[in-house]
């Protein structure tokens, strides 16, 4: 038996019903074949099975919901497709090597500890990427003063610089000018830019309490043995050998585009 809709043209209240589908229509009677719980009424979708002869064996009324379902089914089917058609060229025109960099590098500074810092037997403070800008970001408590304090304020404008810094590797594709491969260098360049701001606000907060002890050698010597306690307990993270060496990949590409760029321009 085959299975068909078609939508009801001529109710079978006064004799046989009349169903149209794909530009055939059938005759059909209630008694034995109609199998919903509600009467056809004309306009209405239903499915329909043929015998062996081609006449209508069976028919079911198909609900509004169903096909309310059917067509968010068919929409959501189709909008998958162009997804994937739209993932497909953008793979095809980026290149899967730098999306997957560019992923790691945003899961790396955005999910994953840049560091770990060991406080004391059983407690570990996991530090993102993305916790280290608010760190720089409070330059007006300093950058020991934030670290003590939690840093819960915002990562402000390095944190800005962070989100354009991950859409550097794909300027290129707007932007149809050799220079525009150093935005592959430009994540390598926040992690060093970064790097530099913490290890320099760590040294001027070192300086001050060093001023402040003055020439008290017991103070100065709780300082520094207080320091060689921070720095040891200080321990690289995931996210940092996830982020370097994306880093460093999408610089080298980066680069070795941009000579080749400005090699043909020539």
């Amino acid at each position: 038996m085959m299975k068909q809709r078609g939508r009801i043209l001529r109710d079978a209240n006064s004799g046989s019903g009349l169903i149209s589908s794909e530009g055939t229509q059938y005759e059909f009677k209630l008694e034995g074949i109609w199998k919903s719980d509600g009467a056809p009424v004309i306009g209405a979708m239903v499915e329909f099975e043929l015998d062996e002869t081609k006449a209508i064996s069976s028919i079911h009324l198909i609900s509004d919901n169903q096909l309310a379902k059917e067509q968010a089914d068919k929409a959501l089917a189709l909008a998958k497709e162009k997804s994937a058609a739209v993932v497909d060229q953008a793979i095809a025109r980026i290149g899967k090597p730098i999306l997957i960099a560019t992923g790691l590098i945003g899961i790396s500074w955005f999910f994953l500890n840049i560091v770990t810092v060991q406080i004391y037997q059983g407690l570990v403070a996991n530090i993102s990427f993305w916790k280290i800008l608010s760190v720089v970001a409070s330059s007006s408590d300093g950058v020991l003063g934030a670290l003590q304090g939690g840093a819960n304020g915002g990562a402000g404008m390095y944190g800005f610089l962070a989100i354009l810094s991950l859409l550097g590797p794909f300027f290129s594709q707007f932007w149809k000018d050799p220079r525009a491969h150093l935005g592959n260098c430009l994540p390598l360049l926040m992690m060093l830019t970064v790097a530099v701001l913490l290890y320099s606000g760590v040294q001027d907060g070192l300086k001050a309490s060093a001023a402040a002890a003055g020439s008290n050698p017991m103070l100065n010597n709780m300082i520094s043995q207080m320091m060689a306690s921070t720095l040891q307990a200080i321990h690289i993270g995931m996210g940092a050998y996830l982020a370097v060496p994306a880093c460093l990949y999408l610089a080298f590409l980066g680069l070795k585009k941009f000579l080749v760029a400005k090699a043909s321009a020539e």
